[in-house]
């Protein structure tokens, strides 16, 4: 009992929501965010662990172990590691290469209006990897992130744009302003 109390005091300590790329960790920190994340489930945490592992920063780089924890966030529902493990599964960093399974993973993470997803479904529409090829819908993700301030995303946008016709842009339009109200009302709903 006396360390599961331990363990809560540490983890309540330890509650700070921080980017994975501003970090800096010591084995001392690593150690302690590693128990945070595991003891109390912090989706957080888990995406930080995650994202050392993946880039190999003060830990030797494990997309094995990058995969576990960030799929351990992305059952939670925490978009970045949603959109993580779309990334791993889409280049085959430490798996096998499955286009539907990172297509999964970035449906996931876009449908919460994370932009970097956005932008990866659309360029997924815009290959056709994984899926039917259709640059309706490339322009409709790629308009979902410009909207959220992605800039490459902008002029991806643009680009397929010229790909389409008049009427076929409105329709995008049309889909892409109905999909950014169902997002925004799932954020609302939270």
């Amino acid at each position: 009992m006396t360390r599961l109390i331990s363990i809560t005091v540490l983890c309540l300590m330890l509650f700070v929501t921080v980017r994975a790329d501003e970090v800096t960790m010591s084995a001392r920190d690593l150690a302690e965010t590693r128990l945070m994340a595991e003891w109390a489930g912090v989706p957080e945490k888990q995406f930080i662990l995650g994202n050392l592992y993946y880039k190999g920063e003060g830990v030797p780089q494990d997309y094995t172990e990058a995969a576990t924890w960030f799929r351990l966030a992305a059952d939670q529902g925490l978009a970045e590691s949603q959109h993580m493990l779309g990334v791993m599964y889409d280049r085959g960093d430490g798996m096998p290469q499955d286009f539907s399974k990172a297509i999964k993973w970035y449906r996931e993470a876009a449908g919460q209006g994370f932009a970097p997803a956005q932008y990866d479904l659309g360029s997924q529409y815009a290959t056709g990897e994984g899926i039917p090829q259709n640059f309706s819908e490339a322009y409709v993700w790629f308009s979902l992130a410009a909207s959220a301030g992605l800039e490459m995303a902008r002029k991806e946008r643009d680009t397929y744009a010229e790909k389409l016709s008049n009427a076929e842009i409105t329709q995008a339009q049309q889909r892409a302003a109905l999909l950014f109200e169902e997002i925004q009302q799932g954020k609302t709903e939270e």
